[in-house]
């Protein structure tokens, strides 16, 4: 007889190729959801944010509306930039409309003089677009392109920071504006000089005239330091990363007609050289005295500067450092504003508290928070224990929105958040 044997194959190797497969698989599910949640984060935003906001009515209608600037550093030299608005509909409900604007900085102010806010927009180059309310006869909201206000020089020095500041900088009664590049890598080298090019733009009649105001890598805010009537301007100095520039903060004095020297005052403060959150200035009176003391965002607190005319007995507009800081930590904005409704400036930092540390990517998902300050007279400043909280994200803007006649916070991004004053001093979010 003949016995067939019977040969049984070992379970063992196609156990171990099932498992296999099946934790391939799985690794693949979990890669698709990974990249669904978190590559269009990283498209839409992966990287360190500076937003701005200017605060205006938009579209004519009796309340405030923001213009909010996007300003994300993904790399040193991948910087991606652009501005929206919020709409306030009343009682500080808002809602998003694009104003199709690029670019790190804008402002809104009446340029044209119908009493409506325009737009002043800093790009490739800088730009004037016009309200299409008032004289227009447009849609109150709306803005068109009308002209370049760039230095005919120079017309194309894109920055990846900079900012635009309006006032009426040689009193004949309309707005101008002075702007300024900072701290770009785009920009071309010349034997390791970058050109920062400030300049103001006066907003004259029949033509626009420009003031060029040397080589000074600067934020700038406007104010009238020296007591003379005019507007004066403390820059808040930006030098780039590894650069040889004078760091220390500068003032420079207006003759009335909007041409301005350096007055030869250099306030050290510390900061990040290059950093995108640097140099916030706010300008208010802190010490009761009748002239404007500067409150300015640094890389440890924010730091003020008493203004020495005045009570001081000193020269106006010549700053000495008080010592004092509100906060800790990297500064990316402040402002001054009578919360509590007692008759002087409170003040409101805001900076970065935390940030969600993702493995080989760029930061993401930062949080952040504002501190509220309130102001007891002589610049003494007691902490409110108050902390808003966004994220990095959001801008900060100041103002009524809800036309109640007390000054609340806005923190506006993707969505926004409202902290609305109850009269005293004290903020509770509601939208």
């Amino acid at each position: 007889m003949i016995r067939e044997r019977v040969v049984h194959d070992d379970p063992q190797p196609v156990t171990i190729s099932r498992w296999v497969g099946i934790i391939f698989l799985l690794l693949l599910v979990a890669g698709v959801i990974y990249m669904f949640y978190n590559l269009p984060q990283c498209i839409d935003g992966c990287g360190p944010y500076h937003n701005t906001t200017s605060v205006a009515d938009l579209d004519s209608d009796g309340d405030l509306d923001v213009v909010l600037n996007n300003l994300r550093h993904e790399t040193d030299t991948t910087i991606w930039a652009g501005a929206g608005s919020w709409i306030n509909q009343g009682g500080g409900k808002f809602t998003p409309r694009s104003v199709d604007l690029g670019g790190p900085s804008t402002a809104a102010g009446d340029l044209d003089g119908d009493e409506d806010a325009d737009l002043v927009q800093m790009t490739y180059t800088a730009s004037l677009h016009l309200n299409q309310g008032g004289d227009q006869g447009g849609v109150p909201g709306d803005f068109i392109h009308w002209r370049l206000i760039a230095p005919p020089d120079n017309p194309h020095n894109w920055s990846s920071e900079g900012s635009v500041v309006l006032g009426d900088l040689n009193n004949d009664g309309r707005l101008d504006a002075m702007l300024s590049y900072c701290c770009s890598n785009l920009m071309d080298r010349e034997e390791d000089y970058l050109p920062f090019i400030p300049w103001v733009w006066l907003n004259t009649i029949s033509s626009r005239h420009l003031v060029t105001l040397g080589d000074l890598p600067m934020r700038p805010t406007l104010g009238d330091l020296d007591g003379d009537g005019d507007l004066d301007v403390y820059a808040a100095t930006l030098p780039p990363r590894g650069s040889d520039y004078d760091s220390a903060d500068r003032v420079l004095l207006n003759d009335g007609s909007g041409d301005f020297v350096d007055s030869g005052q250099r306030l050290m403060n510390a900061r990040m050289a290059g950093t995108a959150g640097s140099g916030a200035v706010a300008l208010g009176n802190l010490d009761s005295d009748g002239d404007l003391d500067a409150l300015v965002a640094t890389s440890s607190g924010a730091a003020i500067w008493i203004n020495q005319g005045g009570a001081q007995g000193g020269q106006a507009g010549v700053f000495a450092d008080s010592g004092l800081r509100l906060g800790r930590g990297h500064i990316e904005d402040v402002y001054l504003a009578d919360l509590d409704a007692d008759g002087d400036a409170d003040a409101v930092v805001g900076g970065k508290a935390q940030a969600s540390v993702w493995l080989d990517a760029v930061t993401a998902a930062g949080k952040a928070h504002a501190s509220i300050w309130l102001n007891e007279g002589q610049a003494g400043f007691r902490d409110s224990g108050q902390r808003l909280r966004y994220t990095e994200r959001h801008g900060l803007a100041v103002g009524d929105f809800n036309g109640d006649g007390y000054l609340d916070i806005l923190a506006v991004g993707a969505d926004y958040h409202l902290w609305l004053n109850r009269g005293n001093g004290i903020l509770q979010e509601g939208n």
